[in-house]
């Protein structure tokens, strides 16, 4: 309950152009796959969740978004059995003005080899209460439901695996110790 009013008080605040901050609570919100399913990020069991906002049009191979794709995907594999849920939302509607149409969104969808659900923000209502102004922006949210980190460009894999690793209670990645012998 306390988690809804806070959810709720975030969307009002968010809605008015601010944009989201670490420590925030994210806005809540169910959006359809664009290959069938739903989403929604305050489940009945909280889970940590990063959500990527991509341009998926034009479709052109040196796009960040698509350059980002990569990297999500590999940590999607190496972290779901640890409870991290991953999504894309299309946010082509922020850097080209239009919305893409569901056809397309399913052909990027195949195109990218997406395994990790492209969802569809028709009118841009997710991408305005988080405060998305471009893609790609990604953001890491705790199972609390609040935001870890946010990233308005595009993330390197060190850092997206550490706030990772935080966000999942595992604390910062801890570096192997060396070998007394070495030298």
């Amino acid at each position: 309950m306390v988690l809804g009013i806070v959810a709720c008080a975030a969307v009002l605040a968010f809605a008015a152009g601010g944009s989201i901050r670490p420590g925030d609570a994210a806005p809540d919100f169910t959006l359809t796959a664009v290959r069938g399913g739903v989403f929604t990020l305050h489940q009945s069991t909280p889970q940590p969740a990063l959500i990527a906002f991509l341009q998926t049009t034009p479709d052109t191979a040196d796009t960040q978004s698509r350059s980002e794709v990569a990297l999500l995907q590999s940590m999607d594999h190496q972290y779901r059995s640890r409870g991290m849920r991953v999504v894309f939302i299309d946010a082509t509607m922020l850097a080209a003005g239009h919305r893409p149409d569901r056809n397309s969104l399913i052909n990027a969808s195949y195109d990218w080899n997406l395994q990790i659900p492209l969802l569809e923000d028709e009118s841009g209502r997710v991408a305005r209460i988080f405060g998305v102004t471009h893609a790609p922006t990604t953001i890491m949210v705790k199972a609390d439901g609040t935001v870890a980190q946010v990233w308005e460009r595009p993330v390197s894999p060190g850092e997206l695996a550490i706030a990772i690793e935080r966000a999942l209670g595992s604390g910062p990645l801890v570096p192997a110790s060396v070998p007394q012998n070495a030298k």
